[in-house]
């Protein structure tokens, strides 16, 4: 899924470039991209499958209708490999998923962030139901010697991912109520709840430009959806009952918290969007939502 990339595009199709396995096809899927994105792909890779949209479908609309196609067509594909636009691949990064995957078996890539080797993101591993976040987040964290070997997770980004088409037989697609963040988390629980298991495989290396595509927590647009879809993964997973009250406590909790500190940074922008966020949950507005307008001219960035 691309939106307006072509700041980062290049090094990822240069990436794909030098990749050494030999059967696979590049899907790409644009979201209305004004800046020649779609171009910069078909340019780098003539026999790439380039799906345009007029507007912005999301994350999960996006690979929704790629995954349609895939699934609806006469195909050799035994699995779909989801990769982010803002990940720089390492040349022999498919062999290792490969060999690790079957038809019950999801697999993950070691990730790093993109300019600090050594140094991890936050791309897999197990979720906190009573918090809704991860247990331990590796983000920004030097790996250490117990991840030299292939390790059962319970949830990992689509930022990379290697998803036989078996799990979408069984579990269905993407859910859209999403359309950007925890649908990956969601995805991943169906998938666990189905009896498919999820590995990370070490031997497998990418490097991720955090939030170069979405912009993340400090952006209006990740603010909103971060805000928004949090409460509505754990509601859809743990019902209403008092597990999921007490996560909404501590959930409210924070978010009180984190607006004063935004505020006294000048980010008045993040709180709007925290509030537009927990507004539209609460009154059941999913899918493509109203983030709002992007940060304030001469407001500060917090320390």
């Amino acid at each position: 899924m691309t939106t307006n990339a072509a700041g980062h595009l290049p090094a990822y199709l240069a990436a794909l470039g030098r990749v050494t396995y030999p059967a696979w096809d590049l899907w790409v899927v644009d979201n209305g991209s004004s800046d020649g994105s779609p171009g910069l792909v078909a340019a780098a890779f003539p026999e790439a499958t380039v799906l345009r949209n007029d507007a912005n479908l999301g994350f999960t609309g996006a690979c929704n209708q790629a995954l349609r196609l895939l699934l609806a067509g006469a195909t050799d594909y035994r699995g779909v490999l989801f990769l982010n636009d803002d990940t720089e691949v390492t040349p022999g990064f498919i062999e290792p998923l490969v060999a690790l995957a079957d038809d019950g078996t999801l697999v993950a890539p070691r990730c790093y962030l993109a300019g600090q080797p050594g140094v991890l993101d936050d791309s897999a591993g197990d979720f906190d139901w009573l918090r809704g976040k991860w247990k331990e987040s590796t983000l920004g964290t030097s790996e250490t010697a117990t991840e030299g070997a292939p390790r059962g997770v319970g949830a990992a980004n689509l930022s990379c991912l290697l998803v036989p088409l078996q799990v979408f037989r069984t579990i269905g697609l993407l859910d859209d109520a999403f359309f950007a963040y925890y649908d990956d988390t969601d995805f991943c629980r169906r998938a666990g709840d189905a009896g498919f298991r999820i590995l990370v495989e070490p031997a497998s290396i990418v490097y991720h430009r955090k939030g170069a595509t979405l912009g993340g927590q400090l952006s209006v647009f990740g603010c909103y959806y971060l805000t928004r879809n949090r409460p509505y993964l754990m509601r859809k997973h743990l019902g209403r009952g008092p597990r999921f009250l007490a996560f909404l406590v501590y959930f409210l909790t924070t978010r009180a918290v984190r607006m004063v500190l935004w505020a006294k940074a000048g980010r008045f922008d993040l709180c709007r969007a925290t509030l537009r966020g927990l507004r539209d949950f609460f009154a059941g507005r999913m899918g493509a939502g109203k983030p709002g307008r992007a940060r304030d001219r001469g407001t500060r960035r917090p320390a």
